[in-house]
């Protein structure tokens, strides 16, 4: 038995697999997955609100460096209170001593990052689906090295 970090077998596969500057998303139920293979999938939504985006966040982090993230402009407008819990979790880690680096873009781009951006080489390896039911409520996390 595990004795500690992420259970999920599918899910510390995958974040054991990520390198510098690979990008795992971790989404609401609403989000779409990639249509393709370039992308793990991995869906963890057991029923509404189980699990949340924040809790998926702090359990990656528990094993993730990360140097940066991306979030939208409509996490910001539309889901202020979402945006807050990933400002308050993600406020804490830092990158060989320097604060995360925070990215923001609207949600068109960030739906065609998700769904398409590993098809033009960018580095989405992982997308995570969650049982959150909020709009918006996404946040991609950038790995990093701590050395």
């Amino acid at each position: 038995m595990k004795k500690s970090g992420i259970y999920n077998a599918e899910l510390a596969k995958a974040v054991g697999k990520m390198g510098h500057g690979d990008i795992i998303l971790i989404g609401d139920v609403g989000c779409p997955f990639p249509r393709h293979d370039q992308t793990t999938c991995i869906d963890l939504a057991v029923c509404e609100g189980v699990p949340r985006v924040a809790d998926v966040v702090k359990a990656v982090l528990s094993e993730l460096v990360v140097e940066s993230y991306i979030v939208t402009d409509e996490t910001k407008s539309v889901s202020p209170a979402a945006y807050q819990e990933f400002k308050e979790i993600l406020d804490k880690e830092n990158n060989k001593g320097n604060a995360l680096v925070e990215k923001c873009i609207p949600h068109v781009e960030m739906k065609d990052l998700w769904l398409n951006g590993a098809l033009r080489g960018e580095e989405v390896k992982v997308f995570v689906r969650t049982g959150e039911r909020c709009p918006y409520c996404y946040i991609a996390l950038v790995a990093g090295v701590d050395f």
